[in-house]
């Protein structure tokens, strides 16, 4: 496991990695749907997708979860906020991840995107909730979810 992954694994309060049927803790489960950090109120937007296209695998590719944190209000969303973790919760099962900042954020910015790749090959077509946790300068972590979102398929 490459350091920087062991780093981020052992500085969450809940173990990261594969599918598990260990009951998801409530803190992740319950989550709100609208937070305020550093001042700014917060909304998670998905995209989860499985890729089905000719040159995957013939049970499709394994989960891909890009979020995005967004503004309620359109205000800029300040550098000091970022996300560290993620959970795809499937009934009893969870998902827990990392997640990666892949492309820089731009000044004044009202949503920033982090992604997950390579989770469980669930779906596509099912519901699942997604949970985030985001983290300032300041120390003040917080999670936020998006109840019921959908697992797409890419042909």
């Amino acid at each position: 496991m490459p350091a920087c992954a062991l780093a981020v694994a052992c500085s969450t309060e809940y173990v990261l990695g594969p599918p598990t049927t260990t009951p998801v803790p409530p803190p992740i489960r319950n989550a709100p749907a609208e937070v305020s950090l550093a001042g700014v109120a917060l909304r998670l937007e998905t995209y989860l997708g499985r890729d089905f296209q000719p040159i995957s695998p013939v049970d499709g590719k394994p989960l891909v979860a890009v979020l995005r944190v967004r503004s309620v209000t359109g205000t800029a969303i300040s550098a000091t906020i970022h996300a560290d973790s993620a959970w795809i919760i499937n009934g009893d099962l969870a998902w827990a991840t990392a997640v990666v900042e892949e492309q820089g954020r731009a000044s004044g910015a009202s949503f920033f995107e982090v992604v997950a790749r390579n989770g469980p090959k669930w779906g596509p077509g099912i519901q699942v909730d997604v949970v985030v946790r985001l983290h300032d300068s300041a120390g003040h972590d917080v999670l936020l979810r998006a109840p019921n979102q959908w697992i797409n398929r890419t042909d």
